[in-house]
């Protein structure tokens, strides 16, 4: 409306989100009056829109003072008031960047209003803007550039792998993502046979991507959740356990943003004409809970940490059960530091780490460190050639073009060579320099002014279902292939010689699980040779068999499946060494009745 005045004083707080006021009277004269309804998809883009058409028409109209007057009433679907405001604020800052006097009504209120309109056919005018004719922002296109970083700190060029004698798993690397050589794998992976033994396949009643478990699936996918957390624990810092919601409003201005940046692989779910996302990562939460924490520079370094479910939107092609799904399951760790320098020091510690729990399934990594910014990789080189050094080995950097709309600086891969010769990213660590002002993250630093921290994001051992899938993978390149001993179902299976035994047998099941060891009872009417298959089928890393001798002489006769040997031991040296083979790992009972015969047949 273009008016001779407006005049309106607030009178009470409508919402609790209700801006600070006075109750004084506000009075403008010649101006153009927007009021403004602000509707659940609407974002910055669509503020942006329709000031500058604002902007348009009071140019036509010789008019240079603007009012925005929030005012719900005009649409029948509201968003939240605090994305309401966010829009209308961004409405009035980017009108102070093109007229000379703003001013806004402030929002939440209810005001007493005096308007006097002028009877010109411009005067009055409806306008509804919306996403959809929002201008689709200029993709850059320009493509990353990659090196080759040695332990001598030399840098070369991808294309010199072939001429060096480099590690050849280094080299797969390089080829794959640097010069996008890769052979496709022919046929099924073997490891997938496995996982299907172990109860874990695609749920076909979901979406494609979602995986289910059956009982041994699910506890072995909880020794990996339990492990993840001590895992975390280790790292000398404190660490918080957290848990949350796995849907959040794009509504929220640094929920938008951060999925903004993140792409396009995201599920997105309308609810009551709200648009909301599954989370991807468990960012969201960690720092929705972190921005409403009183922290204090004491209180850092500290993490927050989450096994979270995770959604992502993977193309249906790409999906491989157990490495490439849309719904991962990620122990997530958020770690928040003063400053840069600290961020790079708990960085070296978080390098560390995730190469350390590697090198426990006997494996190594090879590395990827992704830059969005070539001048902070050129102001930190010692830092870089210190995490290259730590590895013994070259890195290849990915530079993405400078200046790139990323909230992280730096980004490692952490990619195993699997058995089919292809790289597998398992661990990761990011160094983040955006969210914490993004979300409103805040620590009081040592002179009382408020500071905003760095923040790392890791997993130190890769998602549970990678993790997985590096231990079969490695179980698979070894003759037999065996799984550690914490992470089998069953770590013994006690089988009698015949029903004569039964009763001794039973007795050794039950002593063994009074000592926190997964052993269960083959009682089936089945030969014993049947039964010993069955069970070296299944990978049980210990087969004890009890008969006449073993019942005469206490000691059992055990096979060790890691060795191919077959032992005669006392049932208090097969706990000792399963208990010290099992050091530092959890524990969880076996969920299921301790003889086999009363188990339901899972069909594979």
């Amino acid at each position: 409306m273009h008016v001779d005045f407006i005049e309106y004083r607030p009178v009470r707080k409508e919402i609790e989100l209700a801006e600070e006021s006075d109750s004084a009277p506000r009075r403008y004269e010649e101006a153009l009056v927007v009021f403004v309804s602000v509707e659940p998809e609407d974002d910055e883009s669509v503020a942006d829109m329709a000031v500058e058409d604002v902007y348009r028409h009071m140019s036509r109209l010789k008019v240079g003072r603007l009012v925005i007057y929030p005012f719900a009433h005009l649409a029948r679907e509201l968003a939240r008031p605090e994305h309401a405001l966010e829009v209308v604020r961004r409405m009035e800052e980017r009108a102070k960047t093109l007229l000379p006097e703003v001013y806004r009504a402030p929002f939440g209120w209810n005001k007493a209003l005096s308007i006097s309109v002028k009877g010109h056919p411009l005067a009055e005018m409806s306008r509804v803007f919306t996403k959809s004719q929002a201008r689709t922002p200029e993709v850059r296109t320009a493509s990353k550039t990659y090196l080759i970083l040695t332990p001598e700190g030399d840098s070369l060029q991808p294309e010199m792998v072939s001429s060096r004698s480099f590690p050849e798993e280094f080299r797969i690397l390089v080829e794959r993502e640097a010069l996008g050589l890769e052979s496709p794998p022919k046929g099924e992976p073997e490891y997938i046979r496995v996982l299907k033994r172990l109860g874990i396949d695609w749920e076909e009643m979901s979406d494609l991507g979602h995986m289910r478990y059956g009982p041994d699936g699910t506890l072995v996918f909880d020794l990996i959740s339990d492990y993840a957390d001590r895992v975390v624990q280790e790292l000398g810092i404190p660490v918080y356990r957290v848990r949350g919601t796995n849907l959040f409003s794009l509504e929220s201005r640094p929920i938008r943003e951060h999925a903004g940046l993140f792409g396009q692989r995201m599920y997105k779910v309308e609810v009551d004409g709200r648009q909301y996302v599954m989370r991807y990562a468990a960012c969201f939460q960690q720092f929705a809970l972190a921005r409403n924490w009183v922290i204090s520079y004491k209180h850092l370094p500290f993490g927050a940490f989450e096994i979270a479910d995770s959604y992502r939107l993977e193309q249906s092609g790409e999906l491989v059960l157990g490495f490439r799904v849309r719904k991962m399951t990620m122990p997530d760790l958020h770690i928040f530091c003063r400053d840069i320098g600290e961020a790079m020091e708990i960085f070296k510690r978080v390098h560390d780490k995730i190469y350390s729990e590697i090198e426990k399934l006997g494996r190594d990594y090879v590395s990827l460190y992704n830059l969005t910014s070539r001048r902070f990789y050129e102001g930190h080189r010692d830092f870089f050639r210190e995490l290259v050094a730590r590895e013994g080995k070259p890195v290849l950097l990915s530079f993405y073009p400078e200046d790139s709309n990323y909230y992280w600086v730096l980004n490692i891969e952490y990619h195993i060579i699997d058995k089919m010769g292809r790289p597998r990213e398992i661990g990761t660590v990011q160094l983040d320099t955006g969210n914490a002002e993004r979300f409103g993250i805040v620590y009081t630093d040592r002179e009382g002014a408020k500071a905003y921290p760095v923040i790392l994001h890791t997993a130190l051992i890769g998602t549970v279902e990678r993790y997985l899938y590096t231990v079969l993978d490695t179980a698979l390149q070894s003759k037999p292939p065996t799984l550690p001993v914490w992470l089998s179902p069953t770590q013994v299976r006690v089988i009698p010689v015949s029903e004569k035994y039964l009763s001794h047998a039973r007795k050794i099941a039950l002593k063994l699980s009074e000592e926190n060891i997964r052993a269960d009872l083959d009682d089936r009417s089945e030969s014993l040779s049947k039964k010993i298959f069955d069970a070296e089928t299944a990978w049980i890393p210990y087969i004890a068999v009890v008969g006449e001798r073993e019942a005469r002489t206490g000691r059992i006769s055990v096979r060790e499946r890691r060795t191919g040997k077959q032992v005669r031991i006392t049932l208090k040296g097969l706990v000792s060494r399963i208990s010290s083979e099992t050091k530092g790992y959890p524990f969880r009972p076996l969920r299921a009745p301790l003889e086999v015969s009363k188990r339901p047949i899972y069909s594979v």
